[in-house]
């Protein structure tokens, strides 16, 4: 993805590569539907300290009604990144707290879709669109969250109340990678490494 967002410098595609990365990176490390999403604004940001650092909470309103949702280790840093992004595009001043994180600067609404974009991506990556008779999509993105979750050990019902949705469907969608310890497993705990944070100020 870096290389892909690099390459649009030349082409003139860079800001939009750099957003849909850091879309990219966010979705696929809370699990948040792409509708739900689209809604979030800065206000609905929020963070809490924890041994590590901090985690950083988005609220959203989805079919279940509203609900926090608590992100992976490093979404500060890519929500971070579209902060920095959006007050440079305001000429230093931050963006209001009601404004989309994913906005259209054009148009002042949120993105309504990445597809294309993600495509491209795909493709630059060398990641077949096509997989298992079914093809990749933005939504492919909550998919590989609830399963790296699981794969990480946490409790079904915890991913189910994060997800927003039952652990009946978390079990039909991932039953192919339960297994008893996973189950009845209640650890939060992610194995993934992030990068330092810096000290950048923002409202979350």
């Amino acid at each position: 993805m870096r290389r892909w967002v690099k390459a649009g410098k030349v082409n003139g595609h860079w800001r939009e590569r750099f957003v849909l990365q850091q879309y990219v990176l966010v979705m696929s490390n809370s699990g948040i539907r792409i509708g739900e999403m689209r809604a979030v604004t800065w206000d609905d940001v929020t963070s809490t300290k924890v041994d590590t650092g901090k985690l950083i909470i988005i609220r959203v309103n989805g079919k279940t009604g509203l609900r926090e949702v608590v992100c992976n280790p490093g979404c500060e840093i890519f929500l971070g990144r579209i902060y920095d992004l959006r007050k440079d595009q305001l000429g230093g001043k931050p963006p209001p707290l009601s404004e989309p994180i994913f906005i259209n600067p054009k148009s002042g609404k949120p993105i309504t879709s990445f597809k294309v974009g993600f495509n491209s991506m795909l493709e630059f990556c060398g990641v077949p669109i096509a997989k298992d008779g079914m093809n990749r999509t933005l939504y492919s993105l909550r998919h590989f969250y609830g399963t790296q979750r699981l794969r990480g050990n946490i409790s079904p019902y915890i991913l189910a109340k994060n997800m927003g949705t039952s652990v009946e469907m978390i079990e039909k969608f991932y039953g192919h990678i339960l297994t008893p310890d996973i189950v009845s497993s209640i650890r939060k705990t992610t194995t993934q490494k992030i990068q330092t944070t810096t000290e950048n100020s923002y409202p979350f």
